[in-house]
């Protein structure tokens, strides 16, 4: 009886010249545990997982100076002293990161607080991550 054997090797192509989409590394600063572990299945069902999740603010400066993100998702309200806005802020004097805020407040004084540290966008809690998906893509094209 004859054994016939296939043997198969991987074939390396290079992508250049293909639109391959980069990884981008997502902070995720957010004080709940459960919508962060929601916010982070959904991102990684579109294809961004989050690469850091912290509660406060405090925590998100000492993240962004240690090891920088592409883009940092933010909540308004958080753990710790320093609300999301004063963090984002903060950030924005040293880092030229995006943000974008994602937050259970849609009063017109908070938007307009956080609107002066200039984030990439705004969206209100329940997360459409249709809409952040979009965002990210357009940003990041």
């Amino acid at each position: 009886m004859e054994s016939v054997f296939h043997l198969h090797f991987p074939i390396l192509i290079t992508m250049q010249g293909f639109n391959m989409k980069k990884a981008i590394r997502i902070l995720l600063v957010e004080d709940e545990v459960v919508t962060a572990m929601l916010m982070e299945k959904q991102l990684e069902g579109v294809g961004y997982p989050v690469s850091e999740h912290v509660t406060t603010g405090e925590d998100a400066i000492i993240c962004v100076k240690q090891n920088p993100p592409d883009l940092i998702l933010m909540d308004i309200r958080l753990a710790g002293e320093m609300n999301g806005i004063k963090a984002a802020s903060v950030i924005k004097s040293e880092f030229a990161i995006p943000v974008i805020f994602i937050s259970g407040y849609d009063d017109k004084a908070i938007r307009e607080k956080a609107e002066k540290t200039g984030p990439l966008g705004y969206l209100v809690k329940p997360l459409k991550i249709g809409k952040l998906k979009m965002l990210i893509d357009t940003h990041f094209e």
